[in-house]
């Protein structure tokens, strides 16, 4: 039987990454903030069973006092050298911005959280969905030679886990279809 992400952070010894990404959503979602998880936490939601050392949240730029304002209420710390938040377990918490580009130069354009076609729920957490997931994960490898393999390999994993084909790629910007394409057909 395959183990949930929860479990996952539980069994490798990262339990404060999963409690930080709960409390973050607890508070956001009680602030009445739209947001959605991505990167590695939204990569092991997804079925990629790995770990990772932050959290990264879509969030819409408008929001950001409000949630600044919620999160140095709950406790947790920023550090304005790093641009990041810090749980009192130490676990940074990093915002995205959606209307950003997905990736350096990438026609890719990172999505509206409050967008309920992008947003799905997975134990709980609002997440991206997996198309948008494949798609930001690819943007961004192709925009930064220094995250490629990291990004193109939870990709990969993501296709093999989901037993996704070559037609997957209609879901995906049209910009990513030909890198997606060719890990399938690398995989096959």
């Amino acid at each position: 039987m395959s183990s949930t992400a929860q479990e996952t952070y539980v069994m490798l010894g990262s339990e404060p990454i999963w409690q930080a990404a709960a409390a973050c959503h607890g508070i956001l979602a009680t602030a009445g903030v739209p947001h959605v998880v991505l990167g590695g936490v939204a990569v092991c939601l997804h079925g990629y069973r790995r770990n990772t050392i932050d959290i990264d949240m879509l969030v819409r730029p408008i929001d950001m006092a409000e949630i600044k304002s919620a999160l140095l209420q709950a406790d947790f710390t920023w550090d304005e050298s790093l641009r990041e938040f810090r749980t009192d377990a130490g676990i940074p918490i990093h915002f995205v911005a959606a209307g950003d580009r997905a990736g350096k130069g990438s026609e890719v354009i990172l999505p509206s959280p409050a967008d309920e076609r992008i947003a799905i729920v997975i134990e709980g957490l609002p997440v991206l969905s997996l198309a948008a997931l494949i798609e930001s994960k690819l943007a961004c490898g192709e925009g930064d030679p220094r995250r490629m393999h990291r990004d193109f390999a939870d990709v990969v994993e993501l296709i093999s886990i989901h037993r996704l084909d070559g037609s997957y790629a209609r879901h995906l910007h049209k910009a990513v279809r030909p890198a997606f394409r060719e890990l399938v057909r690398r995989l096959a």
